[in-house]
């Protein structure tokens, strides 16, 4: 019996990356997601046009620091190759605002 619930255990954590019966995203996306989200986060500060390059770093690393408590963001941080399709990753990757890019995300 304990056996059986380990194949089933191991079925189901295979199966998990199709369950949205879509390609799923890679590694290297989910990367360039939580890059774009950041940098639009970035983009969306009206401190931006003014500072210094080295001051923009240091916001951009704040600004990569604050975003994980945004659910959708955690979840291409921790659940991307399981979670977010191919298509979702080519919404958000075109997105235009950081809301565009929540949107995109399911």
């Amino acid at each position: 019996m304990r056996r059986a619930a380990q194949v089933l255990l191991v079925m189901g954590a295979l199966a998990a990356p199709g369950c949205k019966g879509q390609p799923m995203a890679t590694s290297a996306q989910c990367e360039e997601l939580f890059d774009r989200f950041v940098d639009l986060k970035l983009s969306e500060d009206p401190s931006i046009a003014r500072i210094t390059t080295d001051d923009r770093a240091r916001l951009r690393a704040k600004i990569a620091k604050e975003v994980m408590s945004d659910s959708d963001v955690q979840q291409v941080k921790t659940q991307c190759l399981t979670e977010v399709t191919a298509a979702e990753y080519a919404c958000a990757i075109k997105a235009a605002t950081s809301r565009e890019w929540n949107d995109c995300i399911q």
